[in-house]
């Protein structure tokens, strides 16, 4: 009993003792437990304070990256509409060149043809003429077919001055012969019979094998019609007859020598009498 009085009186004192042991370190430990949070909470919040630092760097660095590149953006953007400025630019001065280039070669188109008239205004031409081919210069040409021209308009002096005129400058033309044929059709309508005549005449004589030659005799016989000279228009047509016989104008003086009046006969000379002699 005693002893186990003992014991009993011996627990709440041991019991007292541990409590009073173990409360200095419950406080230390509650004490070491605020400071390691409040360390905790430091760090974190320093932690955060550098993370806020560094976000707001970096925001920072990536609102200066997204300036420069705006910056950039617009520098290509200024770029871009000077190109396109100077684009159209060259495009305005190639269309300028291009109009001025395409003048430039209208007027050398323009002035290489007229060099080229000019040139074939100078050179010898050729020309097919009563079935002819000649080589004359331009302004027998010229000379020729403004006398020809005058001859369709009825003109008979103007073109016989022409054709003259023709004549006198180029004595050996190629339009020679033609040319006297049609001198003497231009005679012939100014009623000169005598002219037209002589210049027929030369067509026959100097290129009888000239496709005018068979007219030009034609001519010459309606001409001594004219001047009432019936023996010589028929002697004429008979030579056309037999010079050229299967030409037009042969077959046309065959139906003349039909309506022709026969040549009249001549009666024969008597011889004369003998003088008498003293």
């Amino acid at each position: 009993m005693s002893l186990t009085r003992s014991r009993s009186s011996r627990w709440p004192a041991l019991a007292v003792l541990s409590t009073a042991l173990l409360a200095p370190l419950s406080a230390q430990a509650a004490l070491f437990g605020d400071d390691e949070a409040r360390r905790a909470i430091l760090q974190v919040r320093e932690q955060r304070a550098k993370d806020n630092e560094a976000q707001q760097a970096r925001m920072e660095e990536l609102t200066r990256q997204v300036d420069a590149l705006k910056r950039s953006l617009l520098d290509m953007h200024t770029q871009i509409e000077q190109l396109r400025l100077d684009l159209a630019r060259q495009r305005g001065q190639e269309e300028v060149l291009q109009r001025e280039l395409s003048e430039v070669q209208r007027r050398q188109t323009d002035l290489q043809g007229t060099i080229d008239e000019r040139v074939r205004k100078l050179e010898p031409q050729t020309v097919t003429l009563d079935g002819q081919t000649i080589q004359v210069e331009p302004d027998e040409k010229r000379g020729f077919d403004e006398a020809i021209a005058r001859m369709r308009a009825s003109d008979f002096a103007a073109a016989a001055v022409a054709l003259n005129n023709l004549l006198k400058r180029y004595p050996n033309t190629g339009y020679r012969h033609s040319a006297q044929y049609w001198l003497g059709n231009a005679h012939y309508g100014l009623r000169d019979y005598t002219a037209a005549i002589q210049a027929f005449r030369l067509v026959v004589d100097g290129a009888p094998e000239h496709p005018r030659a068979p007219e030009a005799l034609l001519s010459v016989a309606n001409c001594q019609a004219e001047l009432k000279d019936a023996a010589g228009a028929r002697r004429t047509l008979e030579q056309l007859v037999k010079q050229y016989p299967r030409s037009e104008a042969a077959q046309a003086a065959r139906d003349r020598l039909l309506t022709m009046a026969p040549p009249a006969k001549t009666a024969a000379r008597k011889p004369a009498a003998p003088a008498k002699t003293r």
